[in-house]
């Protein structure tokens, strides 16, 4: 895997496939941040709440966010990476065996861990791959934490363990390249990494944990950084725009500008929000629409066991 300079060609895939093992973080949002609040508040540490796996509280209320990411390179290959693994490992063993990411695992298919930020709800869950591969390479974004770090090993994982400098553009195979942007947000979680991948016939596509850098700002530096980025033909994941349902005149304007870009697929979920995802309908943004099912609490954009083929 080679590092690279900021304005680059990063190669091109020939089709990508993004399988939404789970995009439900939890179930009730008024628990989570009932939670947070009995613990001090937004800047409280995330480690002393005792969820699980670190607690029982609430438990029941755990979920968790997780992608599969299946490319076909233009040589033929094919390259799997995950992208986050949940909070709940009990959620997540069971959602890895209904779409046969365990067996993959246990097979060595799947090559790398990308975890896109520290949040308890992308990455608590950890015990659920590592079980079945504890080998497997994990890039984790500049700004994490040593706690975050002591608790991958004390899960036992016995591969590497890279840390994505931020703003330093690393790719991972030709055609996809993973990014850490710094950050600051809730409960003192620092950087995330997001994935730019490039289609030799579409263009780039997007794909990330939570947007929490904005999503503008995320299309703009794919806009700036690589070759084809004039053209951005797909976002995938969660783009942090309402995730509590609250809403606003920059919210709109976000959604206004989003129409700028040309996107041909919007496959927003996570913490995009409802609200967000109605806005962008409602002014003709072509958002995908999901099954609601496996746990999926909503039709209203790609859910879990939904799947996004870009080619």
């Amino acid at each position: 895997m080679n590092r690279v300079s900021s304005t680059l060609d990063i190669g091109a895939l020939k089709r990508l496939r993004i399988l939404c093992i789970s995009e439900t973080g939890w179930f009730d949002t008024a628990t989570v941040f009932d939670d947070i609040r009995a613990a001090g508040g937004a800047q409280s540490d995330q480690y002393a709440i005792p969820w699980p796996p670190f607690g029982r509280l609430h438990a029941e209320n755990a979920a968790g966010f997780s992608a599969l990411l299946e490319a076909e390179t233009t040589d033929g290959r094919l390259r799997r990476l995950l992208f986050d693994t949940g909070w709940s490992p009990e959620w997540m063993d069971r959602r890895f065996a209904e779409e046969g990411i365990d067996q993959l695992l246990q097979k060595g298919q799947i090559e790398a861990l990308i975890v896109s930020h520290e949040h308890f709800d992308h990455f608590w869950g950890i015990r659920s791959t590592l079980r079945h591969c504890p080998s497997i390479p994990i890039y984790v974004p500049d700004g994490f934490h040593q706690t975050g770090l002591s608790f991958i090993r004390q899960q036992g994982h016995t591969g590497a363990l890279i840390t994505v400098a931020a703003d330093q553009p690393l790719v991972l195979f030709p055609g996809l390249a993973v990014v850490s942007f710094p950050m600051s947000t809730l409960l003192q979680v620092e950087g995330e990494n997001v994935l730019y991948a490039r289609l030799q016939n579409q263009g780039l596509s997007m794909i990330t944990g939570c947007g929490h850098g904005g999503v503008l700002n995320l299309l703009d530096y794919a806009r700036r950084t690589f070759t084809g980025g004039d053209r951005i033909h797909a976002v995938y994941g969660g783009l942090h725009l309402s995730p509590l349902e609250d809403w606003d005149t920059q919210r709109d304007q976000i959604v206004q500008a989003l129409s700028s870009y040309g996107i041909a697929k919007m496959a927003c979920n996570h913490c995009t929000g409802r609200t967000a995802v109605e806005k962008m309908l409602a002014s003709g943004l072509p958002v995908l629409r999901g099954t609601g099912r496996h746990g999926s609490q909503t039709d209203l954009f790609l859910g879990n066991g939904d799947v996004l083929e870009l080619e």
